[in-house]
């Protein structure tokens, strides 16, 4: 009777409890087609409402997203351009405009990160969505809103003069590059931010100091010789100048494109490691919290 009873259970569920333990079966390929289409119902869904939330209440809505780029390039080109007087091709409001709409994506995302764990972590945990719909939906929210952004950014420089090239489309590979650094990052932060409850206080700060340190408000050419070693330390030394190259001069050289390669790599295995420890930590989350 044991044998036919569980048969019939293991047909109707995916885990079985018996005296002997817990077992599991494989879902097949139609079961995991089910659950891929329900994790991306779950996920759009999901980004609807961080959307609504974030734009609730705001006159402008949605349109901050491309507000808040554009204005905070502006106040820089004022600044450099005409406060301090600071020419040359580096100092335009392209150059600023590029540069500050790729890296929004990564600033929100690092700032936001020692909370994630703490705040949407657990709340997707206690709702039965899981970490990785948790994770899931941050990504895709993110590369969403940088679609939009970058859609704003290309419209601008059109109408700005620069005629669309080949190299534009590969900005999209540059991005990705940047996504999974980012990633990286905050799966590690977020980590962090559980265990010590200070640190996203100190991470928004960092963060802007990281951006001054970058060349999103001048040319890599005007870091003196003794500091470019260093200086190229910073992957978005690499990431930044590719994207003005893509975009601005419409080539990129052999040097960046390995550059770009070598944050890949370290970039993937650092978030794979980061998934890993992050699925062994869930467990003992809850006595932090």
């Amino acid at each position: 009777m044991v044998g036919p009873a569980r048969t019939e259970a293991d047909s109707r569920y995916g885990v079985t409890v018996t005296p002997r333990g817990v077992f599991s079966r494989p879902l097949g390929a139609a079961g995991l087609s089910r659950e891929v289409a329900r994790s991306i119902h779950r996920t759009i869904n999901l980004i609807r409402l961080e959307l609504r939330q974030t734009s609730f209440g705001l006159y402008f809505g949605n349109l901050w997203l491309l507000l808040e780029p554009a204005l905070q390039a502006g106040t820089y080109y004022f600044l450099l351009k005409v406060v301090f007087g600071v020419g040359g091709a580096d100092a335009s409001f392209s150059f600023f405009f590029t540069a500050v709409t790729f890296w929004r994506s990564h600033a929100t995302l690092v700032s936001a990160a020692p909370y994630f764990l703490a705040v949407k972590g657990h709340h997707y945990v206690e709702q039965g969505f899981g970490l990785s719909i948790a994770l899931l939906e941050v990504v895709a929210n993110e590369i969403l809103l940088l679609l939009v952004r970058v859609a704003v950014l290309l419209c601008f420089l059109v109408l700005a003069g620069y005629t669309p090239i080949w190299t534009w489309p590969l900005v999209v590979l540059v991005a990705a590059v940047q996504l999974s650094f980012s990633m990286a990052l905050y799966v590690w932060l977020s980590m962090l931010g559980v265990l010590v409850k200070d640190i996203g206080k100190f991470v928004g700060h960092v963060v802007w100091l990281w951006w001054y340190l970058s060349p999103g408000l001048y040319s890599i050419h005007r870091i003196p010789d003794w500091a470019a070693v260093v200086y190229s330390l910073n992957p978005f030394a690499h990431l930044i100048p590719a994207y003005h190259s893509l975009l601005l001069k419409g080539a990129i050289s052999q040097s960046a494109v390995l550059g770009l390669l070598a944050i890949l790599v370290v970039s993937v295995l650092m978030l794979w490691l980061g998934l890993m420890q992050m699925r062994r930590f869930s467990y003992s989350m809850a006595r932090y919290i």
